[in-house]
């Protein structure tokens, strides 16, 4: 008898309800995968619990939208697309989930919101032809056509898309939404840090749709107060910790030096297998992932934050945005203090950061009061604290191994702006 009802225990949400369509869906390979695939990237070098998976994030997501289609009394057809697109939303992931996304994004101009719409229409096959031999599990793309969804409409969400019934988008893709209130509580949970503490059950309780519009009644104004400061503080505290940071970019730095880059079949791995891949490579890439196994990372050599750097400075960072010019800056670094290739590391974040999460400071939240609709803005000045935040704190920074990091930090700065 093939099982169509499951509950699964996941350490946030307790028991998590699925059956039928949602299903078929996690048991496809695709959704399989994320099993396989860190939430968190190398968080776990600095923090040792941060072991949760993109499929655990997928399936919190899945469950955070079913309870709030339920409280917005949502029509059931609305309620089927946006659960799909919860629990779809992330299935575009490469290994390490976020690090590595910038190499597909420079090269290919794709990132894993364009790879997972490829998926649900059925033109990008995470599966090699081997694996296919042996998995004959139905693809998402087949299973959503079995169930005679529209494809479009769940791409629609996940990319904030929808107009006619806007909330669909602003519930999976908005300011405040079921995928950051997920990763926010998650990921706060596995690194054990206390900045994401959230009355979600407070927050679903404030949220109503007006004029097509989710808005939130005012007494709901204090817990949008706290989703914003967990957001910010998670950033600069975990996301973008500096040693998280460091080990990132190694793995990056290892697969931007492949002699033989493929970026689309790199992106089908799972974690596991790119550095099995790597440290069978060339001796570059095996040196660099034994250096991530045994934790001896590259130092910090210099750093700035954007109150350190004069306008010319700030011209000369904005160029080195161009991952070109900051390639060749790397390799001049590298031929005038003797350092050889791939030793030298330039980090500039701010542009990668917003590519990555474009909802950062984003506080366009609607607050519905006595008949009337005001901006956040208006009854608290948290919004626009937290749009002046900077965000790491660090607009540029210079990575070495440990023994060339006091000639980088004498010289690297003279040439860094040269």
């Amino acid at each position: 008898m093939i099982e169509d009802k499951k509950i699964i225990r996941d350490s946030i949400h307790g028991d998590i309800k699925i059956e039928g369509l949602f299903v078929d869906l996690l048991n496809s390979p695709e959704l399989q995968r994320l099993y396989n695939i860190k939430q968190l990237g190398l968080a776990h070098l600095v923090f040792p619990g941060a072991h949760h998976t993109r499929l655990e994030h997928s399936l919190g997501v899945y469950n955070m939208a079913t309870k709030i289609s339920e409280l917005l009394n949502l029509k059931e057809n609305e309620r089927r697309i946006i659960t799909c697109a919860a629990l779809l939303h992330d299935i575009g992931h490469g290994p390490f989930s976020h690090t590595l996304e910038s190499i597909l994004r420079n090269i290919l101009n794709v990132d894993h919101v364009d790879l997972t719409e490829k998926m649900i229409l059925g033109e990008y096959d995470i599966i090699d032809t081997e694996e296919k031999r042996l998995i004959k599990s139905p693809s998402v793309h087949e299973i959503i056509e079995k169930y005679k969804i529209n494809k479009q409409d769940i791409i629609d969400i996940i990319r904030g898309n929808v107009q006619k019934n806007h909330y669909l988008s602003q519930l999976l893709n908005s300011a405040i939404d079921v995928d950051q209130l997920d990763y926010l509580i998650r990921d706060a949970y596995y690194t054990g840090v206390a900045y994401g503490l959230i009355d979600v059950e407070r927050f679903f309780q404030t949220l109503i749709i007006k004029n097509n519009q989710l808005a939130v009644i005012r007494k709901g104004v204090g817990v949008i107060e706290n989703i914003l400061m967990a957001r910010a503080l998670m950033y600069s505290s975990v996301y973008f910790h500096k040693t998280v940071r460091i080990a990132e970019l190694m793995l990056s730095k290892a697969i931007e030096l492949l002699s033989d880059l493929q970026p689309l079949e790199f992106f089908k791995m799972t974690d596991s297998e790119i550095i099995n891949n790597l440290k069978n490579s060339d001796s570059f890439q095996h040196e660099i992932v034994t250096y991530i196994k045994y934790r001896t990372l590259f130092k910090q050599a210099y750093t700035s934050t954007i109150n350190d750097l004069d306008q010319n400075k700030l011209d000369i960072i904005k160029k080195l945005e161009n991952i070109d010019e900051k390639r060749n800056k790397e390799k001049e670094m590298e031929d005038i203090l003797n350092i050889q290739k791939g030793h030298i590391i330039i980090d500039i974040p701010r542009l990668e950061l917003h590519q990555a999460e474009p909802r950062i400071n984003q506080t366009n939240i609607q607050i519905f009061n006595e008949n009337e609709t005001k901006k956040l803005e208006e009854y608290t000045p948290i919004a626009s604290a937290i749009k002046s935040r900077e965000i790491p704190d660090w607009t540029v920074m210079i990575v070495t191994d440990e023994k060339h990091r006091d000639i980088v930090a004498k010289k690297g700065e003279k040439i860094l702006f040269s």
